[in-house]
């Protein structure tokens, strides 16, 4: 049965196919921005549940004020001093490290966007 939740990933590079194939697997319907402006159109208009988005697009956002609401995914390739300090203000909100579990990413977007999990911001998984 088909999720009518919308999940929008905002990646720059191929992952985002790879992120969206497996969500659509999955049942979720998803949208995809290659620009933090794009991203914040989409989030305006359409409805959406979560946002999965590299960390590299985490500081426009956070301007954009479009993450207060809307519980949020950061993917990253490192850990580090401004990554911590980030995710400590992002609500709503946790880090994966990459390379992605897909298991544990398909645990976590099926828990939050079903709202079994709760993420409260500052969490980083490895």
């Amino acid at each position: 049965m088909p999720n009518s939740k919308k999940i929008l990933i905002i990646e720059e590079d191929g992952f985002s196919r790879i992120c969206s194939a497996i969500l659509n697997d999955e049942g979720f319907e998803t949208r995809l921005a290659l620009s933090a402006s794009e991203a914040v159109r989409l989030v305006s208009n359409n409805g959406i549940s979560l946002i999965v988005l590299d960390y590299s697009f985490v500081q426009p956002l956070l301007k954009s004020r479009i993450m207060k609401d809307i519980p949020t995914i950061v993917l990253s390739d490192e850990l580090n001093d401004e990554l911590i300090e980030t995710m400590k203000r992002i609500t709503n909100s946790v880090c994966l490290l990459k390379p992605i579990d897909f298991e544990r990413f398909k645990y976590i977007v099926h828990g939050v966007v079903n709202g079994y999990l709760n993420i409260s911001g500052g969490n980083i998984i490895a």
